[in-house]
């Protein structure tokens, strides 16, 4: 599964969804759905603004963590 730390690094840079929403021209609602997990599929482009936005890497805005599966009882 991929996560998409968007809510993280907004805390680490101190940054507002409203203020990322200025910067990048990305609509104030597709933000909102990026920090509480409900959008899942970022358009590159996507990607690319925040990263620039916030100054980091690809792998510092998602990461992949495996899918653990629970035995059955």
């Amino acid at each position: 599964m991929i996560k998409i730390m968007l809510r993280e690094l907004m805390w680490q840079k101190n940054l507002s969804a409203i203020e990322i929403q200025r910067r990048t021209g990305i609509h104030a609602t597709t933000i909102s759905k990026i920090i509480n997990g409900r959008h899942t599929n970022l358009a590159l482009d996507t990607i690319d603004k925040l990263c620039d936005v916030l100054d980091c890497k690809i792998q510092d805005l998602l990461i992949f963590e495996k899918n653990i599966k629970k035995p059955n009882p």
